[in-house]
């Protein structure tokens, strides 16, 4: 959504950010290239051919984070710290995992590195995806007594253990989980509101009850007026439960689902205007453009998956890419 990238650009740019937080982990970065965010941020010059690696070498994204507002975000954090002296500038760290892409040649070489299997046995590549980031957060930021701003997908803060089980794909602990290990309380999770409601009525009827100009961040959720059970069950969410879901257990998860995606479960929702303002950020040109840079993408698909992906399939071609503003689906 291009309006909550928007504000993440626009947060680091506020001088407390520097000052009160300074670290940001992000997901739409790999770390086998931190070295070139690290040089990138500090202001040295960086060719885009190496930048582009930071976000195209990430695990866990079919298709890639080609979006522009990713990239912005980047952009930003380095010409803020541009302004600012040396050891006051803002570290940004790269949270997915650092699989090194030139010895993925077959599916099972998808898997994370014999090293850190050592020390995480139980760790598939998925796993991964929360252990790595949790470790470093842990280690480089927690432990020392710092803070940091998290930008990762929902799903891993989702400690619902009943939500857990019905739709995640692989039963590893989640980043909020193994954070909340080594530092109970640390965590302030907030969830962005985008719009989830398949009828409009019930956005509008959700909407009118936040008052104020965007943006607004909303704590607490739990037990306000905004905590209705008689809407969720007025205005549920689409049907996303995968069929493996009992149909006896189907009622409650998908209450607990709806009041999680809702902030209801979190401890704030971020409120950035109404979901018929909602648009998506335009994706990179060089996703097309470059023919050579495209065809590892699709080599990479065919290793690890999805099955059958094209760059048609997945909203990769030009003419997918129109340049007006298209309006944001959940």
């Amino acid at each position: 959504m291009a309006q909550e990238q928007d504000f993440y650009a626009a947060l680091v740019r506020d001088p407390r950010f520097a000052r009160e937080v300074g670290n940001v982990v992000v997901e739409f970065g790999s770390a086998t290239h931190q070295d070139i965010m690290d040089r990138y941020t500090d202001g040295q010059n960086v060719s885009y051919t190496e930048l582009r690696k930071v976000w195209t070498d990430t695990i866990g994204w079919a298709p890639q984070p080609f979006e522009l507002g990713y990239v912005n975000f980047f952009a930003q954090v380095r010409a803020t710290n541009l302004t600012r002296p040396p050891d006051q500038r803002i570290h940004v760290w790269l949270g997915e995992p650092p699989l090194n892409w030139t010895k993925v040649e077959k599916h099972e070489d998808f898997a994370p590195p014999p090293e850190w299997r050592k020390t995480h046995p139980e760790d598939d590549i998925w796993a991964w995806r929360d252990s790595y980031p949790a470790e470093l957060i842990n280690r480089q930021i927690l432990s020392k007594g710092s803070k940091v701003l998290v930008i990762y997908g929902s799903n891993h803060f989702l400690t619902d253990a009943v939500i857990s089980r019905a739709i995640m794909r692989n039963g590893g602990p989640v980043l909020a989980v193994l954070l909340e290990r080594e530092h109970p309380g640390a965590l302030f999770t907030i969830l962005p509101y985008m719009g989830f409601f398949a009828d409009n009525n019930c956005r509008a009827e959700f909407e009118k009850k936040i008052s104020g100009p965007a943006p607004l961040l909303l704590s607490p959720m739990r037990g306000t007026t905004l905590d209705d059970p008689s809407f969720r069950l007025r205005c549920p969410l689409p049907n996303i439960l995968p069929p493996t879901v009992p149909a006896a257990q189907r009622a409650d998860v998908t209450d607990r689902l709806t009041r999680w995606l809702m902030g209801m479960s979190a401890d704030a929702l971020l409120y950035l205007g109404p979901a018929s303002s909602f648009t998506r950020s335009s994706i990179l040109p060089d996703v097309y453009l470059d023919e050579d840079y495209l065809k590892e993408i699709e080599r990479r698909w065919r290793v690890t998956g999805p099955q059958h992906a094209t760059p048609d399939t997945m909203d990769m071609t030009a003419e997918k890419n129109g340049a007006s503003p298209r309006p944001y689906r959940p």
